[in-house]
C-alpha cells in the first residue's frame, strides 16, 4: 500500500493533474497523499518492521534544511526562518518518502519504470506543445520557443534537467549487454522523444548536464578510452548542432555575461556573510537575476554552512553508490544500477552549474533512490560510516574547491 502510494504521490507532483483538468484546480491532492502517507508509513513500518539505516546522505539533507532555517534567524528575520522551513519541507517529505518505502529490488526497478513514464509524459506534451503552440493545461512556450512542461516543470530548464537525469537509465537499457532486441527497441523509442524535447528546451544546463550524462556513461559503460572518446564526439554534436542558444556559450553574450555578473554578486555576499549567508530566498534582494548556478545560491544565501550539507549529500550519494557497485562483483544488477545512478547525478550536477536548483525535490528523489538501492544490497550500515573524520574533511575540501572554482570563473569568464 505505501509504495502504491509513493508511486501516486511522485505521479501527482510530476504531472500536476490539477493543471490539466479543470474540474480539479482546487482539490488539494498532494495535501491529501501527504496526509495519508504519515499514518500509512507507520502502519506499513509496525505491519512489516524493517530497519532504516541512517546514512550521512540523510543527515546532509536535514542539515541543509536547518541551514535554510538558520540563515534567516542569523540575520533576525524569524518569520523568513519559518518561510524557509516550510517551503523545503515538501521536499523532506518526498525524500524521506522514498528512502522509507524502496526495500527491494522488484520496487526499486518499478519506481526507475515510473520516472520513465513520466517523463516521457512531459517529453511529448512539450513537443505537441511546440509544434502546435499549445501543450497540456494550456501552457505554450516560452521565449525563443522553449517548451515547458507541467508543475514543477513549467520552467524549460527544469524540464530539461530531470529529461537529463532520466537518460542513463535509457542509455543503461539500450546498451545492457544481455538486452534483448525488442527490448533495446522500446528503449530507442522512448529515448527519441526525450531527446527531442531536450532540444526543444534550448538550455544550456541541459545541454552540458547532457554532454557529462554522455562522456560519464561513455566512461562507466564501456571502461574505455573509446568508450570515453564516442561520448565526447557525441558531445561536439551537441555544441555544434544543437539548441539555438548553445552557439553563445563562450561567456561574451549577454546572458551568459549576466549569469557571470550574478556569481560575482554571490561570491560578493559570501565574503559579507560568510557562515550562514544572507538568507533563505533573498538572493534577488542583492541582485537582479537569479545565481543561475546551484552552489553559488547555496553559499550566497545559506553559506558555507549551507554549502558544506548540500556538497555532503552529493559525496555521500556517490560513496553509497560505489559501495553498491563493489558489494559483489557477481551482481551484474547492482552494478548496472549502480552505473545509472551516479551517471545520473553526474547529469545533475553538471545542469547545476547552470541552473539554481538546489530547494527542487526532483534531484533528492534521486538521491534517495540511490541510498535505497544501496542499503537493499549493502545491509552493513557501519560501511557508510567508514572512516567518518577523514569523509568530513573531504566534503569540507570539495565546499572549499567549489568555492574556488566559481572565483577562477569569474575571473576568467568576466573578462571576456
Amino acid at each position: 500500500m505505501l509504495y502504491l502510494l509513493l508511486l501516486l504521490y511522485v505521479t501527482v507532483i510530476y504531472v500536476r493533474p490539477s493543471e490539466i483538468i479543470p474540474a480539479l484546480v482546487n482539490v488539494p491532492i498532494v495535501d491529501v497523499l501527504t496526509a495519508c502517507a504519515i499514518p500509512l508509513t507507520a502502519l506499513s513500518l509496525m505491519m512489516r518492521p524493517r530497519r532504516i539505516t541512517l546514512l550521512p546522505t540523510d543527515l546532509c539533507v536535514l542539515g541543509f534544511w536547518v541551514a535554510i532555517v538558520l540563515s534567516n534567524i542569523a540575520w533576525g528575520w524569524f518569520g523568513g526562518a519559518w518561510w524557509g522551513f516550510l517551503e523545503f519541507m515538501p521536499v523532506v517529505f518526498c525524500y524521506a518518502l522514498v528512502r522509507v518505502t524502496l526495500s527491494t529490488r522488484r520496487q526499486f526497478r518499478g519506481f526507475v519504470y515510473l520516472l520513465v513514464l513520466l517523463n516521457l509524459f512531459q517529453a511529448v506534451n512539450g513537443i505537441v506543445q511546440y509544434h502546435t503552440g499549445v501543450g497540456l493545461g494550456g501552457f505554450s512556450t516560452v521565449g525563443e520557443d522553449r517548451i515547458r512542461g507541467t508543475g514543477i516543470f513549467n520552467d524549460p530548464n527544469d524540464l530539461g534537467m530531470t529529461l537529463v537525469m532520466t537518460t542513463p537509465f535509457l542509455l543503461g537499457g539500450l546498451f545492457a549487454a544481455d538486452a534483448k532486441a525488442r527490448h533495446r527497441l522500446v528503449w530507442l523509442l522512448i529515448l527519441v522523444p526525450i531527446v527531442v524535447a531536450m532540444f526543444y528546451t534550448n538550455s544550456r544546463g541541459t545541454v552540458i548536464g547532457m554532454g557529462a550524462v554522455l562522456i560519464a556513461f561513455g566512461y562507466r559503460r564501456f571502461h574505455s578510452l573509446p568508450g570515453t572518446l564516442v561520448g565526447a564526439t557525441a558531445v561536439l554534436a551537441l555544441l555544434m548542432f544543437g539548441p539555438s542558444r548553445t552557439s553563445a556559450m563562450d561567456g561574451s553574450d549577454n546572458s551568459s555575461q549576466s549569469r557571470v555578473e550574478a556569481w560575482g554578486e554571490g561570491l560578493g555576499l559570501l565574503k559579507a556573510n560568510p557562515l550562514f549567508g544572507v538568507g533563505f530566498g533573498r538572493f534577488l534582494d542583492f541582485h537582479y537575476k537569479v545565481a543561475h548556478n546551484s552552489i553559488v545560491h547555496t553559499f550566497s544565501e545559506l553559506g558555507l554552512f549551507g554549502a558544506f550539507f548540500l556538497v555532503g549529500a552529493y559525496y555521500g550519494f556517490f560513496r553509497a553508490t560505489g559501495l553498491l557497485a563493489r558489494s559483489d562483483p557477481a551482481d551484474l544488477e547492482a552494478l548496472h544500477w549502480s552505473k545509472m545512478l551516479s551517471v545520473s547525478a553526474i547529469g545533475a550536477v553538471a545542469c547545476g552549474f547552470f541552473l539554481s536548483r538546489q530547494y527542487v525535490v526532483v534531484p533528492y528523489i534521486l538521491l534517495a533512490m540511490g541510498l535505497s538501492g544501496a542499503t537493499m544490497v549493502v545491509p552493513d550500515g557501519r560501511r557508510f560510516w567508514s572512516n567518518t573524520p577523514f569523509q568530513v574533511l573531504a566534503v569540507g575540501v570539495l565546499t572549499a574547491i567549489s568555492v574556488v572554482v566559481i572565483w577562477i570563473s569569474v575571473r576568467t569568464l568576466g573578462a571576456w
